[in-house]
Protein backbone atom coordinates (compact mmCIF):
# COMPACT_ATOMS: atom_id res chain seq x y z
CA UNK A 1 0.00 0.00 0.00
CA UNK A 2 1.30 3.18 -1.24
CA UNK A 3 0.70 6.47 0.82
CA UNK A 4 -2.77 7.86 0.90
CA UNK A 5 -3.66 11.27 1.89
CA UNK A 6 -6.65 11.96 3.88
CA UNK A 7 -8.50 15.36 3.49
CA UNK A 8 -10.53 16.88 6.04
CA UNK A 9 -8.84 15.31 9.10
CA UNK A 10 -9.94 17.50 11.79
CA UNK A 11 -13.64 16.52 10.44
CA UNK A 12 -16.05 14.00 11.84
CA UNK A 13 -15.60 12.00 8.17
CA UNK A 14 -12.01 12.10 7.40
CA UNK A 15 -10.91 12.13 11.18
CA UNK A 16 -12.56 8.95 11.45
CA UNK A 17 -11.09 7.33 8.29
CA UNK A 18 -7.75 8.53 8.90
CA UNK A 19 -8.08 6.92 12.57
CA UNK A 20 -8.80 3.63 10.91
CA UNK A 21 -6.29 3.75 8.17
CA UNK A 22 -3.39 4.34 11.28
CA UNK A 23 -4.64 1.93 13.22
CA UNK A 24 -4.03 -0.18 10.11
CA UNK A 25 -0.67 0.47 9.54
CA UNK A 26 -1.52 2.79 6.64
CA UNK A 27 1.60 5.55 5.85
CA UNK A 28 -1.05 9.12 5.95
CA UNK A 29 -0.47 12.48 4.82
CA UNK A 30 -3.29 14.39 6.30
CA UNK A 31 -4.47 17.31 4.58
CA UNK A 32 -6.15 20.42 6.75
CA UNK A 33 -6.44 24.33 6.53
CA UNK A 34 -4.91 24.34 9.77
CA UNK A 35 -2.33 21.68 10.30
CA UNK A 36 -1.68 22.32 13.73
CA UNK A 37 -5.47 21.10 14.80
CA UNK A 38 -4.85 17.78 13.42
CA UNK A 39 -4.31 14.88 15.74
CA UNK A 40 -1.30 13.09 15.77
CA UNK A 41 -2.05 9.67 14.33
CA UNK A 42 1.18 6.69 13.82
CA UNK A 43 2.28 6.75 10.61
CA UNK A 44 0.96 10.16 9.49
CA UNK A 45 2.44 13.12 9.12
CA UNK A 46 -0.30 16.74 8.41
CA UNK A 47 0.04 19.20 6.42
CA UNK A 48 -2.05 22.42 5.43
CA UNK A 49 -3.59 23.32 2.59
CA UNK A 50 -6.48 24.73 1.49
CA UNK A 51 -8.69 23.33 -1.67
CA UNK A 52 -8.77 26.42 -3.63
CA UNK A 53 -4.81 27.11 -3.54
CA UNK A 54 -3.72 24.51 -6.63
CA UNK A 55 0.18 25.09 -5.48
CA UNK A 56 -0.52 24.19 -1.88
CA UNK A 57 -2.79 21.14 -2.41
CA UNK A 58 -0.44 19.99 -5.33
CA UNK A 59 2.35 19.81 -2.62
CA UNK A 60 0.25 17.92 -0.29
CA UNK A 61 -0.58 15.04 -2.55
CA UNK A 62 2.83 14.33 -4.51
CA UNK A 63 3.67 11.22 -4.41
CA UNK A 64 0.50 10.03 -3.21
CA UNK A 65 -1.22 6.61 -4.52
CA UNK A 66 -4.60 7.21 -3.20
CA UNK A 67 -6.56 10.29 -1.98
CA UNK A 68 -9.69 10.49 -0.11
CA UNK A 69 -11.29 14.04 -0.84
CA UNK A 70 -14.01 14.76 1.48
CA UNK A 71 -15.97 17.69 -0.23
CA UNK A 72 -15.60 21.17 1.16
CA UNK A 73 -18.03 22.91 3.08
CA UNK A 74 -20.77 25.17 1.35
CA UNK A 75 -19.64 28.74 0.17
CA UNK A 76 -20.24 30.76 -2.72
CA UNK A 77 -16.58 29.10 -4.47
CA UNK A 78 -17.18 25.95 -3.25
CA UNK A 79 -17.51 23.90 -6.83
CA UNK A 80 -14.78 26.40 -7.99
CA UNK A 81 -12.24 24.94 -4.93
CA UNK A 82 -13.35 21.66 -6.03
CA UNK A 83 -12.22 22.12 -9.09
CA UNK A 84 -9.03 23.23 -8.45
CA UNK A 85 -8.10 20.27 -5.91
CA UNK A 86 -9.37 17.82 -8.94
CA UNK A 87 -6.62 19.58 -11.20
CA UNK A 88 -4.27 19.37 -8.60
CA UNK A 89 -4.55 15.84 -7.73
CA UNK A 90 -4.34 15.06 -11.52
CA UNK A 91 -0.96 17.60 -11.90
CA UNK A 92 0.50 15.75 -8.58
CA UNK A 93 -0.30 12.45 -10.32
CA UNK A 94 -2.32 11.04 -7.95
CA UNK A 95 -3.56 7.19 -9.08
CA UNK A 96 -7.06 7.32 -7.59
CA UNK A 97 -9.12 9.40 -6.00
CA UNK A 98 -11.63 8.91 -3.71
CA UNK A 99 -14.40 11.81 -3.63
CA UNK A 100 -17.23 11.95 -1.14
CA UNK A 101 -20.02 12.96 -3.00
CA UNK A 102 -23.61 12.91 -2.52
CA UNK A 103 -26.80 10.39 -2.89
CA UNK A 104 -28.48 11.34 -5.76
CA UNK A 105 -26.11 13.85 -6.95
CA UNK A 106 -27.68 15.16 -10.28
CA UNK A 107 -27.75 18.44 -12.80
CA UNK A 108 -31.27 19.14 -11.66
CA UNK A 109 -31.16 18.38 -8.01
CA UNK A 110 -33.35 20.03 -5.93
CA UNK A 111 -30.97 20.21 -2.93
CA UNK A 112 -28.40 23.20 -3.98
CA UNK A 113 -25.56 21.14 -2.89
CA UNK A 114 -25.96 17.58 -5.13
CA UNK A 115 -25.73 19.83 -7.92
CA UNK A 116 -22.32 20.82 -6.54
CA UNK A 117 -21.71 17.46 -6.10
CA UNK A 118 -22.94 16.06 -9.49
CA UNK A 119 -20.38 18.79 -11.18
CA UNK A 120 -17.26 17.96 -9.07
CA UNK A 121 -17.97 14.05 -10.05
CA UNK A 122 -18.64 15.66 -14.08
CA UNK A 123 -15.28 17.14 -13.29
CA UNK A 124 -13.29 14.29 -12.40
Amino acid sequence: MGLIVTTGATGRLGGRVAALLAAAGAEQRLVSRQAGRVAPLAGARAVSAEYGDAGAVRRALEGASTVLFVSASESADRLDRHRTFVDAARDAGVDHLVYISFYGAAPDATFTLARDHWATEQHI
